[in-house]
């Protein structure tokens, strides 16, 4: 059986992943580590099942409660790489946009979990974010390495035991229990009426145009001898 994605423009089979084998995902970018995944196996581009079935658009999103987050392929930006506003990682591939607040996530950040646990500490613990003015930035529980009052992180609170997002969530399923991509009314409808879906596709458009045409203009300087 043959299926399609916006991403590919190869139809894509489901293919078994043999022992010894290796394969990152072209959506998450992480180790496919199920036995199957669907890809195009002629353009080494493959998807964890989680990442094919994403939503195509985020309606509300704590991120962004205004705008719908859209789900493209490649960001929009010279550079061909985002910063995820969630985590503060780079990445490359899928990505949750809005092009007019200029918010860029990882496919499985857009789906945290609300709550989660770390085999270091006792207490459930709470993904949160630095109020403003609390303080200055402090260290990961798990890592050692700094952790940045810019982004979100897991936490709990009563023992100030802060970490990382990457160093506690391994894998997030979309969509499945208490997540980050609630709507303000509580619901998780992601339907967008043809108006809003026009809307986000013309500014993705447009973001790509000018983003093509600063290319452009960069290839066209000459260097000065």
């Amino acid at each position: 059986m043959e299926y399609k994605h916006f991403s590919h423009h190869h139809k894509l089979k489901v293919h078994q992943i043999t022992e010894g084998q290796t394969i990152r995902c072209s959506g998450c970018e992480r180790l496919c580590q199920s036995t199957h995944v669907v890809g195009c196996s002629q353009c080494n581009f493959f998807l964890h099942t989680l990442c094919y079935s994403a939503e195509r658009y985020v309606k509300k999103h704590s991120s962004d409660p205004q705008h719908p987050l859209v789900l493209i392929p490649k960001p929009t930006y010279c550079s061909g790489s985002f910063i995820c506003n969630k985590c503060g990682e780079t990445g490359s591939s899928f990505s949750y946009c809005c092009t007019l607040c200029e918010i860029d996530l990882h496919l499985h950040c857009a789906f945290l979990p609300l709550k989660a646990s770390h085999n270091l500490h006792q207490h459930e613990l709470q993904l949160t974010k630095y109020s403003e003015g609390q303080g200055q930035d402090e260290f990961c529980k798990v890592c050692s390495k700094l952790l940045s009052a810019k982004y979100s992180f897991y936490s709990c609170h009563a023992c100030q035991f802060d970490a990382h997002i990457y160093c506690v969530v391994n894998e997030v399923k979309p969509l499945e229990g208490d997540h980050d991509a609630s709507s303000a009314s509580g619901t998780s409808s992601n339907t967008l009426t043809a108006e809003e879906m026009a809307v986000e596709l013309y500014n993705l458009q447009l973001q790509m145009e000018m983003t093509n045409a600063f290319a452009q203009m960069i290839a066209s300087f000459k260097p000065i001898i």
